[in-house]
């Protein structure tokens, strides 16, 4: 069953474009088989029978072109109606045109919005249902190739190839490695049952290869016995898929970071019951689950680090070779970067510039992994979230403050050390509080206070000994120090 030009246009990516029927109002039952994006004033032999032509206007904002016979060629050459998009190219309809399809009967839409006519043509053709005795388009090859020629991405395609022969399928590299699902496979063992994975196979699996010739990189699987008298028309479908993800071209290692990268996104948001699922799903795309596995995570560091600033990735690139060979590089949200290493992240902190900020956790088993991503992103947020401060590895104490947030116990605590301090005029206050970020960032070494203050050392003396007698602690106690630290963690956050 076809669908009508009026449920196209109930369809919602048609619905965004805010469409109007300006004619041909009549003749809105009329099955659609196709639907093309043409911009030529006579499609003459460019057309299929029962077509849905989209345009943006180029032959109709053409002086030339003669609004009649315009409308005469696109019915001649098999169209059932004209979409056309109102915009840069065409301010709005020609009255001349509005008039010649309402003379034809012949249905002219226009839509008021912008829209990705590939969306349009994907979602329609994805209703199309193809039965075996229409001749001619719009067959199968037709339909996955105007997919690929309307640049739709891969996983488009799959999806499309999984919900017409109504079972699962897979794209996988040369490695057996998971890129792209749909119809929700079952992922267990999945490279050791490719590898065995055939229509001779134990599981009678069709196979179709993806790639240009001479270049294959992948294939695309169906992992189950086709139900019997159904072989023939999934090995079309799958074929016609196969063909389509070809010309699409993408790069397999780009499918493969995605894969990835929605994996770690899924992992971030994990629930304890999550974990079996996606370690199969880590296992399908080629990550090791077996060993520890410890967390970095990464981001530029501030303004006021060291140094000129160093994309992250770069500088990962760089230090993976040589710190972290079997790490796995993925970005599960935009302006985030994340590795994930077998064992111990602290390699791969060392080789890292100091203009990067790294954060690590772990080494722990694969059923922890979710905790540790978010214990390493909570640590670079903090440290994001106190200006940086020119620190280049993330300490735990700060991630601690982050993930404990207004907790009633630490605001006291820190109420509690710095109440002196706080109560001080406002001048004095921001003296006091520069006086104490620099003693704790200089572990205590009084001449490296002196030199983050910008005074002499017998200055710093004095303001620590005021600071000391004040607060009523001792400044050169490391634990004090640390007391201090945390204090001043929780005051920068509650300031902001």
């Amino acid at each position: 069953m076809h669908p009508t030009i009026a449920d196209v246009l109930a369809r919602p990516e048609v619905r965004a474009g805010a469409p109007a029927v300006r004619a041909g109002r009549a003749a809105l039952g009329t099955p659609v088989r196709w639907v093309h994006v043409s911009e030529v004033a006579d499609p003459a032999g460019t057309l299929p029978p029962g077509v849905l032509v989209l345009s943006v206007g180029v032959p109709v904002a053409d002086p030339t072109t003669v609004p009649a016979r315009y409308v005469d060629a696109l019915r001649a050459a098999g169209a059932v109606g004209l979409v056309v998009e109102i915009g840069r190219q065409l301010p709005s309809l020609p009255a001349g045109l509005v008039q010649a399809a309402r003379a034809a009967g012949f249905p002219l839409v226009e839509l008021r919005r912008t829209v990705r006519f590939a969306e349009i043509v994907a979602g329609v053709l994805g209703q199309v249902a193809h039965r075996d005795d229409d001749p001619g388009p719009p067959g199968v090859e037709a339909v996955f190739r105007s997919l690929a020629l309307h640049r739709v991405p891969p996983g488009r395609v799959v999806g499309e190839l999984a919900r017409r022969i109504d079972a699962p399928v897979v794209c996988e590299d040369l490695a057996h490695r998971v890129l792209l699902t749909a119809g929700g496979p079952d992922l267990r063992d999945w490279a050791a049952r490719s590898r065995l994975a055939g229509p001779a196979g134990p599981e009678g699996w069709a196979t179709a290869p993806v790639g240009r010739p001479g270049a294959r990189w992948g294939r695309l699987a169906v992992p189950s016995r086709p139900t019997p008298g159904t072989a023939d028309r999934v090995r079309a479908l799958l074929d016609a898929a196969a063909d389509a993800v070809s010309l699409l071209d993408p790069s397999p290692e780009g499918l493969l970071r995605s894969a990835r990268d929605a994996l770690v996104a899924d992992l971030a948001v994990a629930v304890p019951s999550d974990t079996g699922r996606l370690a199969v799903r880590a296992r399908a795309a080629g990550l090791d689950t077996g060993g520890p596995l410890s967390v970095v995570a990464l981001r530029p560091a501030g303004d006021d680090a060291p140094g000129r600033a160093v994309d992250p990735e770069q500088a990962v690139d760089a230090a993976l070779a040589v710190a972290a060979p079997g790490a796995t590089v993925v970005s599960p949200a935009p302006g985030e970067l994340v590795v994930l290493v077998p064992g111990d992240g602290g390699p791969l902190l060392a080789a890292l510039p100091a203009t990067v900020a790294a954060a690590t956790a772990g080494p722990g088993p694969f059923a922890a992994v979710a905790d540790l991503l978010r214990r390493a992103r909570d640590d670079v947020a903090a440290h994001a979230a106190t200006g940086g401060r020119g620190l280049v590895r993330v300490p735990a104490l700060r991630g601690l403050v982050h993930r404990l947030g207004d907790d009633p116990a630490l605001l006291g605590f820190a109420a509690d050390v710095l109440g002196p301090v706080a109560a001080l005029p406002a001048a004095a206050h921001g003296d006091a509080r520069d006086t104490l970020w620099a003693l704790v960032e200089a572990g205590g070494v009084v001449a490296d206070v002196a030199r983050r203050l910008g005074v002499g050392r017998p200055a710093a003396y004095a303001r620590l000994r005021r600071l000391s007698g004040l607060l009523g602690l001792d400044l050169t106690d490391p634990e004090v120090r640390t007391a201090l630290h945390l204090a001043l963690l929780v005051d920068a956050r509650a300031a902001r």
